[in-house]
């Protein structure tokens, strides 16, 4: 049952390329591999975001192509470049990006039937300022959306959202023992051994977090902690796709 906690991990590696270059260079998946990392450099004026397209299922991650990524201005969802995965799952979008892009990703993938996917959307949590490299883009069959919903007994409906986070310190490691809370406010759940919980009061080890069955509109995210400071953001919220985000300090 992996596939929860890795689906997740997307996040980590978009915010690996926000923000000031101060940050450490190479993002760690939820399981504990170094999976992507930014060049620290960009052709003036562009940006460019590389990376490997995958679905995630209870079985593990396999490549994927055929999956069409379009890279979106958040602010008026126009259209920053376009771009379909190959047959063993890299893609590659070469963007204009002066000041840098505050925007997100999305991903379809054709199927019907038992082959049908999820959209997914992938917002990081701050301005994207350096030409990103190894963007392991995660999408699920509804199948596996299905099954994390009963795991997770939120009685979700097609007409709300569905988010998946990831806590994360300075250091871009996983925070355990953090409360994660929106607005509007879905059901948030929380790991226990690497399954989705009805019970868990905080992140496990992992830092992951789910916000289920949630109004869908502009969500604002943010996470506590005794000790500890993160950012809030706000993401755009769709219905019946899975949408993608990570909260750092």
């Amino acid at each position: 049952m992996r596939f929860l906690s890795i689906v997740v991990a997307v996040a980590s590696c978009l915010a690996a390329a926000c923000g000031s270059t101060s940050k450490s260079n190479t993002a760690v998946d939820a399981s504990g591999s170094d999976d992507a990392s930014t060049d620290g450099s960009t052709t003036t004026g562009m940006l460019t975001l590389s990376g490997t397209a995958k679905e995630i299922s209870a079985g593990g991650q396999t490549a994927l192509g055929g999956v069409m990524l379009t890279a979106y201005n958040a602010a008026d969802d126009s259209v920053l470049g376009m771009t379909t995965s190959a047959a063993d799952g890299t893609f590659s979008i070469t963007v204009k990006a002066t000041g840098g892009i505050d925007g997100y990703l999305k991903a379809v993938t054709p199927g019907t039937g038992m082959n049908a996917y999820k959209d997914s959307y992938l917002y990081p949590p701050a301005t994207l300022t350096t030409n990103f490299s190894g963007v392991p883009v995660f999408v699920l069959k509804v199948s596996t959306y299905d099954l994390a919903n009963r795991l997770l007994g939120n009685g979700q409906t097609a007409q709300n959202g569905w988010i998946a986070l990831i806590v994360q310190d300075a250091a871009m490691m996983p925070v355990a023992g953090a409360k994660v809370t929106s607005t509007p406010m879905g059901q948030v759940n929380y790991n226990t051994n690497n399954l989705p919980s009805q019970s868990a009061v905080s992140t496990a080890a992992d830092g992951i977090a789910y916000d289920t069955n949630i109004t869908a509109g502009t969500v604002s995210v943010k996470a506590t902690k005794a000790g500890s400071t993160f950012a809030t953001h706000s993401i755009k919220v769709r219905p019946d796709v899975v949408t993608l985000t990570l909260i750092t300090p």
